[in-house]
């Protein structure tokens, strides 16, 4: 409950009204969002959840933005130079940005917000990302002190990065990632990590926290000192957890949605033809996976990964059980990454099920399992009508080769930690990353945050290494390609498909622009009815 303040002592009535996050103005223009599911945490540093980023980049800007496409723009900084050997990133910052108190923003305050987002006391779940910024992995071990990191203010209008070796996508990088939102050092100092509870913190984005209500609502109201605040058209915006997509779909019809992250896939037929342009389907740069966990002797056996993905019909499940726009997947990365081409040794997708059956059949046998010792396991994966039709047609798929799953359905965010737990032993999983292999190499080095099935190899890690240092473009391609032969030989993850967003919009919400990292900051819509 926001209880409304009796007196503002001192204090001129606009800065009274400013202070107070949970008032939106008579007449405010709302737009109601559902987001997929409960977020996690909206502490920027601890971002760990798709479904957070949009109520991220709602309530933070960071060095560099993203525009309505999901194309790298300026942020915070208006323009930034690289060195020669690609390792040094300057960034010139904005001129008279204000946190939404109306306390200047300082070159210090980014800076201390990349230094907490790698400080092991935040426990940042992923800080891996980070670790391409000089002395971040000794930072995040303890081995260093946060102000080692090669993060400095040569003067207080700039903002320079070093790197540990040259990167051709460090911009891309920290484009809307909410490890890198500058931190409000003059609230943190005093709240801690209570810094984000509604009444308590300030942002410096579009948005403001109003309230949060678990389970129910995360609101937001427009910031008036937003440096581009004369550009924002929504004057509220009320994230609602829809991770049931029929319910969903319920609540658009009525119109009680003004757009919603996902629609159920059985239903894209119907919404074609009653609802014709305001259900949309847009390619995605994002995986869709299996994680196996290899510290069980069971799936630390190639032979059993290598029977259980055989066994998967992905061609079935991305034509006839979901049918909105995935591809099948035999690489980690997705195919729409620019200039990846998929190594075609990869795709098993032309051999006959029978016989990729037949031969799953053979590889559990050697193993050590049949008909009198079937393989069993816990299936896990996240609630939701589009997961709950793709699993439940993949339990049916091993059933046929003798493997006995049982599902169980979690909380999107309670799944993630059990996967971070390393409390599961086969359980689905999602990725989205910037449409370069880069981005989903995380998935499988050794030591990430997000190989939650604890594979490693030195031959995938050397090579995903050598590639991310190459500045070359044809180079990194090559040693990609070559990484990915490496773990899809040894079914270090089964790859299912590449995904598409299915959004639900409005007619009367405009500027809403399908991409493929699906952002879509609020402050690039409006209403028109």
């Amino acid at each position: 409950m926001i209880r409304r303040p009796t007196a503002c002592l001192k204090v001129l009535l606009t800065a009274c009204v400013l202070a107070f996050a949970g008032l939106a103005p008579a007449g405010a223009e709302t737009l109601r969002r559902g987001n997929g599911a409960e977020p996690d945490t909206l502490d920027p540093h601890k971002y760990g959840l798709t479904v957070e980023l949009n109520i991220h980049n709602d309530l933070f800007q960071g060095l560099v933005d993203y525009d309505a496409k999901g194309e790298p723009i300026p942020g915070l900084a208006v323009s930034w130079t690289v060195s020669p050997d690609g390792t040094v990133y300057t960034f010139k910052l904005r001129e008279g940005v204000l946190w939404s108190d109306g306390t200047p923003l300082t070159a210090e305050d980014i800076v201390a917000g990349i230094r907490r987002a790698v400080d092991p006391k935040t426990a940042a779940q992923l800080v891996d990302l980070a670790f391409t910024v000089k002395n971040a992995r000794a930072v995040s071990e303890g081995r260093l002190p946060p102000e080692a990191l090669g993060v400095t203010t040569p003067d207080p209008s700039t903002v320079e990065i070093v790197l540990e070796a040259p990167s051709a996508v460090f911009i891309r990088r920290i484009a809307g990632f909410p490890l890198f939102a500058p931190l409000p050092r003059h609230v943190f100092e005093q709240a801690g990590d209570g810094w984000v509870r509604a009444g308590t913190m300030v942002s410096n984005g579009p948005y403001m926290l109003a309230e949060w209500t678990p389970q129910e609502s995360v609101r937001l109201v427009k910031n008036p000192r937003y440096w581009d605040a004369a550009n924002v058209a929504i004057d509220e915006v009320i994230f609602y957890p829809t991770s049931d997509e029929n319910a969903a779909l319920k609540q658009f019809r009525n119109g009680e949605l003004d757009l919603n992250l996902g629609f159920p896939p059985g239903q894209w037929e119907w919404l074609k033809a009653n609802m014709p342009g305001k259900a949309q389907i847009t390619p995605a740069s994002t995986v869709t996976f299996l994680a196996l966990n290899h510290t069980d002797p069971r799936f630390g056996d190639a032979r059993v990964r290598r029977a259980l993905s055989l066994a998967i019909d992905r061609e079935m499940l991305t034509e006839r059980v979901l049918a909105t726009g995935q591809v099948p997947g035999y690489s980690f990365v997705p195919g729409i990454a620019v200039g990846w081409t998929p190594p075609p040794g990869n795709d098993f997708g032309k051999t006959p099920l029978a016989d990729r059956q037949a031969e799953a059949r053979r590889l559990l046998a050697e193993a050590g399992y049949g008909a009198d010792n079937p393989l069993r396991f816990r299936f896990d994966y996240r609630a939701g009508d589009a997961n709950k039709r793709a699993v439940v047609a993949i339990a049916a798929m091993w059933a046929k080769i003798g493997v006995k799953a049982e599902m169980q359905a979690n909380e999107v965010k309670v799944h993630y930690a059990k996967l971070r737990e390393g409390d599961f032993e086969v359980a689905d999983a999602g990725w989205q990353g910037t449409p370069e292999p880069e981005f989903f190499t995380n998935l499988l080095l050794t030591g990430s945050e997000t190989n939650y099935g604890k594979w490693s190899n030195a031959d995938f890690d050397r090579l995903a290494q050598a590639a991310i240092v190459a500045m070359d473009p044809a180079e990194r391609l090559r040693l990609f390609q070559e990484a990915d032969i490496v773990a899809m030989k040894e079914t270090a993850m089964i790859v299912l498909f590449y995904g598409a967003h299915r959004n639900l919009v409005q007619d009367w919400v405009k500027g809403f622009e399908g991409n493929a990292l699906r952002q879509h900051p609020s402050r690039y819509l409006r209403i028109e009815r």
